[in-house]
Parts: structure tokens; sequence; C-alpha cells
């Protein structure tokens, strides 16, 4: 997943807002949102080929996203463990979002590199093995992330806020403003682009929000909206090459329900 956007503890009626897109090349095997049998009662996509996701919430009202953080000439294929673990195995036991952050962070080096944000119904929190401050509890607000280090402004985090900001402005967001949001296309500006260490062009591809490539490009857009009234949305969108939708998915429980 390539960009996180969430509104914490903003709008008195729905504390948390998260829209998201998970980007990654077509032909990896990836299984739709649906209820896990193990963990049990997480609802979330599943990458077919290390397991893990990249987004989920479960009964919980815990929620966990992650990203990787780019880094050219970083090797893939080597023998660390799938980020997609530290969203997964978050949900297999009970700890709180400040306390799997904390677990995170000390063991951060068996991972590539990641950016990994982790919610309960009280605290939401940062933490990646590419920061060196090691948990950040975040105060309320509104924070995007992508494949960049913490702090880092890139032309789509900073126009995911802009977009969040202004749909909370105009009353609880709802699901098709977020995912209108999550669907730009447009690419950056070449002076606005970041310098990651790969070519221009292929910086500027990958700067809109919603990315459209015959072999890389989103893959799901994601909205989880969780409640004041302790009920959860959890709505995802899949997409093929060129963008075709080919799946939209909608689950709603309350929070502590098995």
């Amino acid at each position: 997943m390539c960009l996180i956007v969430v509104a914490w503890q903003v709008d008195p009626t729905c504390p948390l807002v998260l829209a998201a897109n998970r980007d990654e090349f077509h032909e990896r095997p990836t299984e739709a949102a649906h209820w896990w049998t193990t963990p049990s009662g997480l609802f979330a996509g599943r990458d077919l080929r290390s397991g893990g996701t990249w987004c989920g919430a479960d009964t919980q009202g815990r929620i966990a996203a992650v990203t990787n953080v780019r880094e050219p000439g970083f090797d893939n294929t080597s023998a660390l463990r799938s980020r997609g673990a530290l969203v997964a195995d978050f949900f297999a036991g009970d700890a709180d979002a400040r306390g799997w952050a904390e677990h995170v962070a000390g063991i951060g080096a068996d991972y590539g590199p990641f950016n990994l944000l982790v919610a309960d119904r009280s605290r939401l929190c940062f933490v990646s093995n590419r920061d060196s401050a090691g948990v950040r509890e975040l105060s309320p607000g509104i924070v995007a992330i992508s494949n960049g280090h913490w702090g880092e402004r890139w032309p789509k985090t900073q126009r995911a806020e802009r977009g969040m900001r202004r749909e909370l402005a105009a009353g609880t967001p709802v699901t098709d403003a977020l995912f209108a949001l999550l669907a730009d296309t447009e690419p950056a500006a070449y002076t606005e682009l970041p310098d990651t260490g790969i070519p221009r062009e292929h910086e500027r591809f990958l700067s809109s929000p919603f990315i459209k490539g015959e072999h890389y490009g989103t893959r799901a857009s994601t909205v989880i909206r969780r409640h004041a009234q302790d009920t959860l949305d959890f709505h995802e969108r899949g997409f093929a090459q060129a963008g075709q939708p080919v799946h939209r998915i909608h689950q709603s429980w309350s929070i502590g329900s098995t």
C-alpha cells in the first residue's frame, strides 16, 4: 500500500477515518477483503504470496495498515519477513496499539523498510524501521504517509491531507467522497517531485494518489470509518490493469462482536 491518510479524533461522530491505496504488481496474487479464520475476527484482504495483509480491522475496533519505504537497490528477495505480517500478526493477539508498536520497534530489523500505523480505540501509533524516533503516538489531527520517511512531504500525501481536511470541513466524510479522493490519477508536476533516487519519469508515474499501469498500479482502495457509537464500516474496491474495477466489498460490524 502506497498511500494512507487518517483523520484521528477530528470528527467526534467518527473518531477514526482512514483512506488508503495499495499499489502492487498486478501479477502478485491477492484475495479480496474477507473474514479470516486465523486470526479470527480480522477483516482484511490477503497477499497470497506471503500470507500477510496491507490493511485490516477487527471486531475489537483495532486497525492497522503498512507501506514499504522506497529504497532504490533494496533487495526485496532477501530472507527478511514479509511486511504484511506486521499487520496480520497484530490481530493474532490482544496487544493494544502502543504495545504492538513497541514490539515492532524491537523486531524491525527482521523486515524490509516499512511504515506502520496501528490504532485501537484510544491510540494511533506510527512506527518504522527507518525512523530513529521509535514509536510515535499521534495527537488528534490528519496525517498522510506514503513510501517516504516520517515527515517527508510528497505531492500525493499533501493532496490526500488537503482532501481529507476538505471533507471534514463539510461534515462527517462520506464513503464515495473518500474513494474519489483516492481515485485521483493526476501526476505531480516535475517541479514538485521528491528525489528518491529513481528516474524522473518513473517518479512522476508513481506520484499520483491512484496509479494506472499495465504491470504495476493501484490494486485496492480501502475506506474505514470507526464511529463513536462503536460501529465500524469497512469498504474495499479492487482494480486490475489500467484501473478497471473488479470488486466492491462493504462490511459493517459492532465493535466487541465476535
